[in-house]
């Protein structure tokens, strides 16, 4: 699942690694099929390191069908980490839920339209900054949806979030600009209200400086893996202003500067 090729050696060790991972799978599985958060015990599984909560959150996003997008949080020269989002889960502004039993919130962030495959290249050199941006073909405004299958954990495990696909519910995206690196900045103005209140109202801020630098981090991540980066994909790299909690039957608009707004309501049941 993570290697492209696959000897019988490492097919063995995936077939261990998702055998021993089985009741974590199941549950994470069942509480996005149902809507409702794990019911947690003691005995709760852990994944062993960050390649088995890889393992773990793509199995229970492949089981509700194609990867559509990813999230990533990468800063400066750092190992990133990243969260695969089922394409059934990105959705256009303006853009509803029904609210579920688990605490929902939502973050304004600029998302990335790929062009064209960035698979492993014949030497296995690293594609450069240069090489990934020329492989965009757009950006857009979106809110990154959270919501935890584990809300009952107080300290949830990083490795348990990671599993978790790092809390994702979901994407809203915004109309397409194709120009995207003149509106892709630095010290771009952000301001989001949810209800009538506004959350944020702020200039830059995003943890990477940059919302375009942490796609070259990920998009070699994956080359190495049978998921890497494909035409169509979608990545959201991270919040201006951070998260926000978002109630049953309220509203949020996102306006970015250089970008349509977009908007999200979480429908009351």
């Amino acid at each position: 699942m993570i290697f492209v090729d696959l000897d019988p050696e490492d097919l063995h060790h995936l077939a261990k690694i998702l055998m021993e991972n089985q009741l974590l799978i199941d549950l994470l599985i069942d509480a996005r099929r149902n809507g409702r958060p794990v019911s947690v015990s003691a005995d709760l599984p852990i994944p062993s390191d960050a390649h088995v909560a890889d393992i773990v959150q793509l199995a229970v996003v492949r089981h509700f069908g194609l990867i559509g997008a990813y999230k990533v949080f990468q800063v400066g020269q750092t190992e990133g980490k990243w969260g695969a989002i089922p394409a059934t889960r990105v959705l256009v502004s303006p853009a509803k839920i029904d609210a579920t039993l688990s605490e929902f919130k939502i973050e304004a962030e600029i998302a990335f339209r790929f062009g064209r495959d960035l698979p492993l290249r014949q030497d296995g050199s690293d594609y450069s900054t240069p090489d990934v941006w020329a492989a965009v073909g757009g950006a857009f405004a979106a809110f990154e949806l959270l919501e935890t299958r584990f809300p009952s954990i107080t300290h949830r495990d990083p490795l348990l979030v990671r599993a978790d696909a790092m809390g994702n519910s979901g994407l809203v995206i915004g109309r397409e600009v194709e120009s995207w690196r003149s509106a892709v900045k630095p010290d771009v103005a952000v301001r989001v209200e949810i209800g009538n209140k506004t959350v944020v109202d702020q200039r830059g801020g995003h943890p990477s400086g940059d919302p375009a630098h942490p796609l070259v981090w990920l998009a070699n991540a994956l080359a190495r893996t049978d998921h890497w980066i494909k035409a169509g994909d979608i990545v959201t790299t991270g919040s201006f202003g951070g998260s926000h909690l978002i109630l049953p039957g309220e509203s949020a608009v996102a306006s970015i500067d250089g970008f349509d707004s977009i908007h999200f309501t979480l429908v009351a049941n």
